[in-house]
């Protein structure tokens, strides 16, 4: 029941709006790295593009990519409760991992995350089960390439679980990653994607404070990891986790609740087992249906922000025409700047790594639509945008408000319509980039992309509650 309502209430995450961005573009013949930048590996991308492509340019798009997560959880709740039930608490494992707000909220996402964590909760069945170490070894390529974060998964994994046939595992391993080289090679862009997944996010460690600190302990932390293995023998689940922690924070990432989602099921079987009465569960659960609540903002409705400005994107803008987003919030419309501006773009612009050619892009592109302002746009690009385009509600168009004397200035060539509140004052016009100027006005006018005017939006009259 909560899921249920938590499925059509709890805001999008602007990740689930760059993964779709992503695999729309497969859809329009865009090669992800190539022409649309990501700094994740592919597989859930492609395996999810044919879906994309079934639904269509619609504004609830979001809604319906949520769907293959439902199955996605149904495989990870399996899987816990089949690792649960060898110890007896499958039952209990499985309550206490449903209801845990961080996995809760972060397996109803659409989000490559839930991808990877439920092949990685499929090896560990085949570990427990004991399956064929090559297809285990497949489970985990596949991981590999659905999140770089796979490689720290490994190492735990490998130091937890010493006793393996690892030589046909390894086999098993190297077939989807090979393949999907293999591919991407044959496309012309195996540069894009290793620039992309190892460049671009080996500059994660800028953003860390004091990460030094941590890498130089990491060897004696593991060295004391390992040696409360040996003496204690805790279950390797244990084990695992605590080499996954230890490792991922040392190597620099960016660490958040969903960089622990493939470890979640293990800490609740864990947990399970350390439980013994019932009351006690009861309580945990009641805790955790509380925080649900709390951090689900009590289930209003958060996912109508998006819905809202998908309607405008569909409403303002065509296919074909260029669109200027954040992170490909806007999903169907192709980005005039390649790179999306998350907080390690930003600190790489900062440093020089990365040039802000956000107005040159926007001008050599013809770009009339941009996203509303906010925090997360680069300081030359946010004054550009803000100089040369004017609210319509959730985007932006192409134009200035008039000075007192008429005088206005052009960015992003084109036809442009002078009006008022009360609507046109003239004809189209095209107008070149530079300086202009209109007979001196009386009452505030504007001069905006004409084809803003006619497909209904206004400077005058803002769309923001438009459904």
């Amino acid at each position: 029941m909560l899921r249920a309502l938590a499925f059509f209430r709890y805001r999008f995450d602007s990740d689930e709006q760059q993964h779709l961005h992503v695999a729309w573009g497969w859809t329009r013949g865009l090669v992800q790295y190539r022409d649309v930048f990501d700094n994740h590996l592919p597989l859930f991308h492609l395996l999810t593009a044919p879906l994309v492509a079934l639904v269509g340019e619609r504004a609830d798009v979001l809604l319906w990519m949520r769907l293959p997560m439902l199955l996605l959880f149904g495989v990870v709740i399996w899987a816990t409760y089949v690792l649960a039930d060898d110890l007896r608490v499958g039952r209990w494992a499985v309550v206490l991992l449903a209801l845990f707000p961080p996995f809760f909220l972060k397996s109803l996402e659409y989000r490559n995350d839930n991808l990877w964590t439920a092949l990685w909760m499929l090896a560990m069945v085949g570990v427990v089960r004991r399956w064929r170490p090559f297809v285990i070894g497949l489970l985990l390529g596949g991981a590999l390439m659905v999140s770089i974060k796979t490689v720290v998964l490994l190492v735990a994994f490998v130091v937890a679980l010493r006793k393996q046939k690892w030589m046909e595992m390894l086999a098993g391993f190297a077939v989807i990653p090979a393949l999907l080289t293999i591919y991407f090679a044959s496309i012309g862009a195996l540069d894009d994607l290793l620039y992309c997944n190892v460049t671009f996010n080996s500059h994660f460690a800028m953003t860390r404070k004091g990460l030094w600190v941590l890498r130089l302990l990491f060897p004696l932390l593991l060295g004391l990891i390992l040696w409360l293995a040996r003496r204690y023998r805790p279950h390797f689940f244990a084990v695992l986790i605590a080499v996954y922690a230890i490792t991922l924070v040392s190597a620099g990432a960016p660490v958040s609740p969903r960089d622990f989602l493939p470890l979640m099921p293990l800490a609740a079987i864990l947990l399970a087992t350390s439980v013994t009465q019932t009351r006690a569960f009861a309580a945990i659960a009641i805790v955790f249906i509380a925080a649900l609540f709390y951090y689900a903002d009590r289930f209003e409705n958060n996912t109508d922000w998006h819905i809202t400005m998908m309607h405008q994107v569909l409403g303002l803008s065509r296919p074909g025409e260029s669109l200027l987003d954040v992170k490909g919030e806007t999903i169907f419309r192709r980005r005039p700047f390649y790179y999306v501006f998350e907080n390690l773009t930003r600190m790489q612009m900062a440093h020089g790594i990365i040039r802000d050619t956000v107005a040159e892009d926007v001008i050599r592109t013809r770009t009339h639509v941009v996203q509303a302002d906010g925090p997360m746009w680069p300081p030359r690009a946010r004054a550009f945008l803000s100089e040369n385009f004017l609210d319509m509600g959730r985007l932006r168009a192409s134009g200035q408000w008039l000075t007192s004397d008429g005088s206005f200035t052009i960015a992003v060539p084109g036809e442009y319509l002078f009006v008022d509140e009360y609507g046109p004052l003239t004809r189209p016009r095209v107008f070149a980039a530079g300086a202009h100027r209109f007979m001196p006005v009386r009452r505030l006018t504007a001069v905006v992309w004409a084809t803003a005017i006619r497909r209904g939006y206004s400077p005058f009259n803002l769309r923001d509650r438009e459904f």
